[in-house]
């Protein structure tokens, strides 16, 4: 391909790259009242997980019924159950947090605001406005982290989870970035316990509405 037809192709390019596409009001309701609420349930579902695990061995039995039934309708490991819900909460609260507009960066990993636009189809915080029309704001790490005077490790827990996503179970890898995190327990319940207060601090008690009934 010629300089001319590759430039060419870049000039036709360039006006879509400008034009945003802004998500519909029906999508951000949607945002609000489903979809947020059943990802804080299951982060919340994962700290349950965690605590089994804390109080059991992973290699125990256990017996799953449906209430009212009578019958066992599932008999598995414990940790069969736990580490699939602890994992997909571990996902959930790096969603939660790259929602409310922070990701990390460097080894080890800390927390670091994220500056760049969204993706197109991407919902952020910042495409959420209060009563009177005013924007909500991206949460930066420092901000997030004065909402848990009481909690010491705050920062490093979102960290290890955000990078736990990233890496363990995003791909194999020799977990360079999460060496010398410190101990993972106490780092998973800290950002399960954390996390979903947050998103209620800063997203739905700044928006002015209701917190979610979960």
């Amino acid at each position: 391909m010629s300089g001319i037809q590759r430039q060419s192709k870049r000039q036709m390019a360039h006006p879509a790259q400008q034009t945003r596409r802004e998500p519909s009001a029906e999508r951000l309701e949607r945002m609000r009242q489903l979809i947020l609420p059943v990802v804080i349930r299951e982060v919340k579902s994962a700290r349950e997980a965690l605590e089994l695990e804390r109080r059991h061995s992973i290699m125990a039995f256990m017996t799953i019924t449906v209430e009212d039934t009578g019958t066992p309708d599932l008999r598995t490991l414990l940790g069969a159950y736990t580490q699939p819900v602890i994992a997909m909460g571990v996902l959930r609260c790096r969603y939660l947090l790259e929602f409310l507009g922070i990701k990390t960066s460097g080894a080890p990993p800390a927390l670091k605001a994220i500056g760049k636009p969204r993706r197109d189809d991407d919902i952020g915080i910042e495409h959420f406005a209060r009563r009177d029309g005013q924007l909500l704001a991206r949460v930066t790490p420092d901000e997030a982290e004065r909402t848990f005077p009481e909690h010491s490790g705050t920062g490093s827990a979102w960290a290890t989870v955000i990078e736990i996503a990233n890496q363990r179970l995003a791909h194999p890898t020799d977990d360079r970035k999460l060496s010398g995190t410190g101990m993972l327990y106490e780092e998973l319940a800290t950002a399960f316990a954390t996390i979903p207060e947050l998103l209620y601090v800063k997203f739905y008690d700044a928006l002015g509405v209701d917190r979610p009934s979960i």
